[in-house]
């Protein structure tokens, strides 16, 4: 009997250290959050919530955030984002990783266009001392025919990694099966805002494709080369790439109403005098975006909508 006391008052005495311990990392998991959402705000964004609680007990020091949004165009960057709750945790297996997790519905919205909804299988921020890993599985937009079946990003240092798999979108008339992305950034990545992507592009700030690879209907393309920003915050890209299947997915961008006719015969007369002589061989192209128009061997092809920033209020301008 006395064992059986003995062994209770251990077990006890384990589950008050545990309960003491989840307790003061659940609270440092929380001001942490806090911290970093002020830190936001600071910079110009519009954070709300409702009150955070304390979560993850036993096997995690996590806290649920209800009610979440951020709408960062007071900071210039025209992005805004609601979660019906967000959950950000360390696990205590992963004692090193911070994760965040959205739940719940979910909105977003670019600019003053539409609210969009978005849900999805999953979805998995995980951020540590080394980088950040973004995994997200079973991804839709409602209103849109924007699909993608799995997406992983990766950030370690100046390096940054990329995969997505079973994608589809309207402009598109065939789904993307694969795609890669190896890159690396000459300068690290800029805080959020104009003014910041300023002094990254102004300081050397490129990014420098090491490789990139499609495989999306008839098309297999492979490319490298570098991207920017130019004088106006706009994309610019320089690639040289082999690509595969050009003229029937040339024909299939015609068929879907993507590009008139005539552009299409032009980009094939051009992607012709550029192919090998070996048929199976890939045509090498140069591929460009300048001043919002994506261009194939200096022949223009598409011209993009340019990518918005939104100014920050006066009284931050000063």
């Amino acid at each position: 009997m006395k064992a059986w006391r003995t062994g209770g008052a251990a077990l006890l005495a384990a589950a008050a250290l545990h309960g003491a311990g989840w307790l003061y990392a659940s609270q440092r998991v929380r001001s942490g959050a806090e911290a970093y959402l002020d830190s936001l705000r600071g910079e110009g964004w519009t954070i709300t919530h409702m009150p955070v609680r304390l979560a993850g007990w036993p096997l995690a020091a996590a806290v649920q955030v209800p009610g979440f949004a951020a709408d960062g165009s007071g900071a210039g960057v025209p992005v805004a984002w609601t979660a019906t709750e967000v959950r950000i945790g360390v696990a205590a297996t992963q004692p090193g990783t911070m994760r965040i997790t959205p739940s719940g519905a979910q909105r977003w919205r670019v600019g003053a266009g539409p609210w969009t909804e978005l849900t999805s299988d999953s979805f998995d921020l995980a951020l540590d001392g080394r980088g950040a890993v973004l995994a997200v599985q079973g991804l839709n937009l409602s209103g849109t025919s924007i699909h993608v079946a799995s997406a992983r990003a990766e950030v370690a240092g100046l390096d940054v990694s990329a995969t997505v798999t079973g994608a589809s979108a309207g402009m598109l008339p065939w789904p993307v099966e694969a795609a890669t992305l190896e890159a690396t950034l000459t300068q690290p990545p800029p805080a959020s805002g104009p003014a910041a992507a300023v002094a990254w592009r102004d300081a050397g700030g490129l990014v420098q494709v090491r490789a990139l690879t499609l495989s999306a209907g008839p098309v297999q393309a492979s490319a490298s080369g570098t991207a920017r920003l130019d004088g106006q915050l706009q994309p610019g890209v320089d690639l040289t790439v082999l690509v595969r299947g050009h003229r029937p997915a040339l024909d299939r961008l015609v068929q879907a109403g993507t590009i008139p006719e005539g552009t299409a015969t032009a980009a094939k007369a051009v992607l012709g005098l550029l192919a090998s002589r070996d048929p199976g061989a890939p045509a090498k192209v140069p591929v460009t975006l300048a001043g919002g128009v994506l261009a194939v061997a200096g022949f223009p092809l598409l011209r993009l909508p340019p990518l918005a920033w939104a100014a920050p209020p006066a009284d931050q301008a000063r």
